[in-house]
């Protein structure tokens, strides 16, 4: 009972403080509680003690790093009991002049009796005022706890329900939507589409759909193909897979081979011989710096000429599936 009454306790020192420090602090509270009981020797019932005094938080107003006054993460006076006590000076002077002034003249003894329990009633209120606001505040604390579980239910329910939906493609149950097979046809499918589409950036006229439409089709029998010669070697149960690693080798081929292709372009040599030639007119002496220079330049001309030839070979597509053929072509 006492060890798990100290492990809680220092749970929750750990949530307040570093939890480095939780066993030191906990030492130095069961100490400070020792010394106001008088020692060990006074203490006749060392487990009840522990339990209601020696492990417990005497948390002095509403901030939960205070303990008997003392802020637990910084070891000094607590403020929040400080603004207490401001608070209750306050409201004891404000209590004295409102009886000062409504019985004026009459005798001390009968103004301490009045001021005595005026600040009783008041005390009351602020008791009940605040147990208001703790039967709120816990209200509010349920409320989103059920309002959690509830989400957590829902989400549950929902991760079940997917889990078990059969798959789209070929309808297999329990596959969660998607079974892996179709999952891996599905990746391959658009991976097949990006190699298309890099071969025919940077070889076909992007300004002549009827040229872009017959090299489509030629590339994507081709890649298909060859996607399907390979993964028959592999056997049935891994073609699916195999299918998906070598249309991803070829789409990462046919990148290089696009970025090969471009870094000789004219736009990309013009790009490279300016970088070149501005960094010797800072640098007479740098040869080889302004030779690297150039080298990036031309990476990255070719890499945005690509990204460029891409983005036209999409709003091809898209006109001429809307009917809005290149004005060239109409």
């Amino acid at each position: 009972m006492a060890g798990r009454s100290a492990l809680q306790a220092l749970d929750l020192l750990s949530g307040i403080v570093d939890p480095q420090s939780a066993p030191q602090l906990l030492a130095d509270r069961l100490a400070d509680r020792l010394g106001e009981a008088g020692g060990e020797a006074l203490v006749r019932d060392p487990m009840g003690w522990l339990l209601r005094r020696g492990l417990v938080q005497r948390q002095a107003c509403p901030d939960r790093r205070c303990d008997d006054g003392i802020r637990l993460d910084t070891r000094g006076d607590c403020p929040g009991c400080a603004a207490v006590k401001a608070d209750l000076r306050a409201v004891r002077a404000r209590i004295q002049a409102e009886v000062d002034a409504d019985l004026a003249g009459t005798g001390s003894a009968r103004l301490r009796a009045v001021y005595e329990e005026r600040l009783r009633q008041h005390t009351v209120l602020e008791a009940d005022r605040t147990r208001a606001r703790h039967a709120r505040a816990a209200a509010e604390v349920k409320g989103r706890l059920a309002a959690v579980a509830r989400r957590r239910e829902a989400e549950e329910a929902a991760e079940l329900q997917r889990r078990s939906a059969a798959c789209s493609e070929c309808g297999l149950p329990g596959a969660a939507g998607l079974c892996p097979d179709c999952a891996y046809r599905r990746r391959t499918d658009h991976l097949v589409r990006e190699a298309v589409d890099l071969a025919i950036a940077v070889r076909a006229d992007l300004d002549d759909p009827a040229q872009v439409a017959a090299l489509t089709e030629r590339c994507e029998t081709d890649t298909r193909a060859l996607i399907t010669d390979v993964s028959r070697r592999t056997g049935e149960a891994l073609a699916a897979f195999t299918g998906r690693e070598v249309a991803e080798r070829i789409r990462d081929e046919r990148r290089a081979s696009a970025l090969r292709r471009l870094l000789s372009s004219a736009e990309a040599e013009a790009e490279a011989d300016a970088v070149y030639d501005t960094v010797l007119r800072h640098r007479p002496r740098g040869r080889q710096a302004a030779q690297a220079a150039a080298d990036d330049a031309r990476r990255r001309t070719a890499q945005h000429l690509l990204e460029r030839k891409l983005g036209q070979l999409q709003v091809l597509r898209v006109r001429v599936a809307a009917g809005r053929l290149p004005q060239r072509a109409a």
